[in-house]
């Protein structure tokens, strides 16, 4: 019996250093999954806020059409009071695109506004990289796109013709 627990010596410490790395890259990807999972709810929250304020501040007359000036103004303040530090890293991209007229009033049109943020996350995780990161994947950060359309509130001027 001791001659075959001699040449079992080791078996475990083998296996284990075959199996550990694996085992550790498996642990690092579902864990930095969830970091990313949570930078994009961020992503998609400071979307829809960003667009919210767009909408609500973006035409300043009855019927006018919206002022992208305004909105990336009032947009720059809130981010950086949301972010701090980091709002310098975070893009915002304004689109102002009209969907269609009111047959009453001829003057006043539908318009949306989107906004694109893109919301760079740095990755945690030793080997996660090289698969979940963007271009260029030497850097660990993986860029996060999220879009929110919204109507853009207006009021009628009294004086539109019908």
């Amino acid at each position: 019996m001791r001659i075959f627990r001699r040449e079992r010596e080791g078996q475990v410490t083998v296996e284990l250093m075959l199996i550990l790395p694996v085992l550790m890259l498996m642990i690092f990807f579902i864990l930095e999954y969830g970091n990313i999972a949570y930078h994009t709810i961020i992503a998609n929250h400071a979307s829809y806020e960003f667009a919210r304020i767009a909408a609500l501040v973006g035409v300043n007359k009855p019927s006018g059409r919206p002022n992208t000036g305004t909105m990336r103004n009032k947009i720059e303040i809130a981010k950086q009071k949301v972010f701090g530090a980091d709002a310098q890293r975070i893009s915002v991209a304004i689109k102002v695109q009209t969907t269609g007229t009111d047959p009453m009033y001829s003057r006043h049109k539908h318009e949306d506004v989107i906004v694109t943020v893109t919301y760079p996350v740095q990755l945690a995780f030793p080997g996660t990289s090289w698969l979940l990161a963007s271009e260029p994947k030497k850097q660990g950060i993986r860029k996060i796109k999220a879009t929110t359309r919204m109507p853009v509130e207006k009021t009628y001027a009294s004086s539109d013709p019908k």
